[in-house]
Formats: structure tokens, sequence, C-alpha cells
């Protein structure tokens, strides 16, 4: 089953704000070869690539044991800017 982006959001968000980050927003877009799961992440001092990775291993946990999204999809974490 596949999720709109305010019911994913709900998943994911307290896995990202237990790391310390803000959630600022999430997309989801289906193609050809699956989906893809957007997930933008901030913080005051700004967001590094290990803040990028930590945040991917959390949240993939999370979907991992939710299975919220049907079929093969991607997971991209980055910040807003």
């Amino acid at each position: 089953m596949s999720r709109e982006p305010a019911e994913l959001r709900s998943l994911i968000e307290p896995a990202v704000t237990a790391l310390g980050y803000e959630l600022v927003g999430v997309e989801y877009s289906s193609g050809g070869r699956g989906g893809l799961l957007r997930v933008y992440i901030d913080r005051p001092e700004g967001i590094t690539l290990d803040d990028c990775q930590a945040v991917s291993h959390q949240v993939s946990g999370v979907l991992d044991v939710e299975d919220p999204i049907s079929g093969q999809y991607s997971l991209e974490v980055s910040s807003p800017g």
C-alpha cells in the first residue's frame, strides 16, 4: 500500500526529531521503475552529508518495519536548500 505524504510524514517525523533534526518536508512520487521518497531535514547549524546518512539509516529502519510504500522505491534525504 502506498500512503500520502502526510501519512508518511507522521511515520517518519518521530525518528527524525529523535535525532535532533526538524522534518521540513516529505515528497513521494511514483514512476515506471519505482517510487522516490524525498525527506528534507534541517537544524540551526545546517546539515552535513553525515547528518543525511544518519537520518537515512533511521528512516529506512522505520520504513522497513511499517512498510508504508508498496513496491520498490528510493529514499533521498537532504536539506531544503
